[in-house]
């Protein structure tokens, strides 16, 4: 009995085993990503130690726009803006440091601090006085930062489903408590975002990512499931795969790893309701990642920002409808750049 019993457990554990290696996906080479995610359009610019890649489109002397995809993502996610702006604009888009086919920063130094110095650079290094920077969600972030830190280079700001004022020190030493729990009630509902939250499942990601889990999370951050199709699930699992990006999320999530040498302190940001450019605030009202109050308490601090709510959008609106999207913030830059202020509205347009 206690031999069968044995052999049972045995089984059931091989079983287990055998289930667990079937899920496991090993990196991808880049020399294989570049080929298959890179274009004539793709320069691969050397800033300190990283190497980022970037895509540039549209004339030269358009107005230049930045933008800066979320976590998970790359610059594909901009295809179908980059389309449209760059009939008439200077379009730069970039993959993130550990993300795309950037990959992991070589000391994983994932700061603020490093993020807007290397904005700062491309920027120097391309010739360009003053961009427009628009991002979603961990871009979004971002591209307020960088309004925040460097308000003379930034001609308008555009939010997608993310965004995070910057409090100076001692505001931030203030309101502390209360930042913190503002910070916890943005994660939203969504099932990925509180898997990722353990630590454990955080590690299991840098084996396991089988393409069925890909296509659950983009149906979490999509309003319109159905639009997802097989290649899009492909490139996501693809270069997500890319060697050392799934490390890299972790370290990110672990605190950015050490910051390098050359990352000098940034200023004290530049309060909200002093911010001189125009924002656009664009949303989706199924973002179970980041909830559309987020979005609209935003709309609240910042006094120059437009907000525009998508009831039928999901967390990654220029994606999962860049039509749409797009057309509203070409509207936006062309009215002069600074809009009238008006209340969240409801866009129930199709694409």
């Amino acid at each position: 009995m206690m031999r069968r019993a044995i052999w049972s457990l045995v089984v059931l554990i091989g079983l287990l085993g055998g289930l667990a290696l079937g899920l496991i996906r090993t990196d991808v080479p880049l020399d294989q990503l570049i080929d298959r995610y890179s274009d004539e359009q793709s320069t691969f610019l050397e800033v300190g130690d990283l190497i980022v890649h970037l895509k540039e489109e549209g004339p030269n002397e358009g107005q230049a726009i930045l933008l800066l995809h979320g976590t998970f993502s790359s610059l594909h996610t901009w295809d179908g803006w980059a389309m449209e702006l760059a009939k008439d604009h200077r379009v730069i888009r970039m993959d993130l440091p550990g993300f795309g086919l950037t990959g992991p920063h070589p000391t994983n130094d994932y700061s603020l601090q490093s993020h807007l110095l290397m904005f700062e650079t491309i920027r120097e290094t391309l010739g360009i006085e003053r961009w427009v920077v628009a991002g979603n969600s961990l871009g979004a972030g971002y591209a307020l930062a960088y309004a925040q830190h460097f308000p003379d280079r930034i001609e308008a700001v555009g939010l997608l489903n993310g965004g995070r004022v910057r409090l100076s020190t001692k505001d931030f030493e203030r309101q502390r408590e209360e930042t913190m729990e503002a910070q916890a009630r943005e994660r939203g509902e969504s099932w990925v975002v509180r898997s990722l939250q353990q630590p454990l499942l955080r590690s299991a990601l840098s084996l396991i990512t089988p393409k069925f889990l890909i296509r659950y999370a983009l149906e979490d951050v999509y309003g319109q499931p159905e639009l997802i199709n097989d290649r899009l699930v492909q490139r996501y699992q693809d270069l997500l795969r890319r060697e050392g990006n799934r490390e890299a999320f972790i370290a990110r999530r672990a605190g950015g790893g050490a910051r390098s040498d050359q990352a000098s302190e940034l200023t004290e940001p530049m309060r909200p309701d002093q911010l001189p450019m125009p924002i656009l605030i664009q949303w989706g009202g199924q973002d179970r990642w980041i909830p559309p109050s987020v979005g609209a308490r935003l709309a609240t601090v910042l006094p120059t920002s437009t907000h525009i709510l998508y009831e039928d959008l999901g967390h990654v609106p220029m994606e999962e409808a860049p039509a749409r999207t797009v057309r509203d913030f070409m509207e936006f830059l062309a009215s002069g750049i600074l809009p009238s202020k008006r209340a969240s509205s409801t866009d129930e347009r199709q694409n």
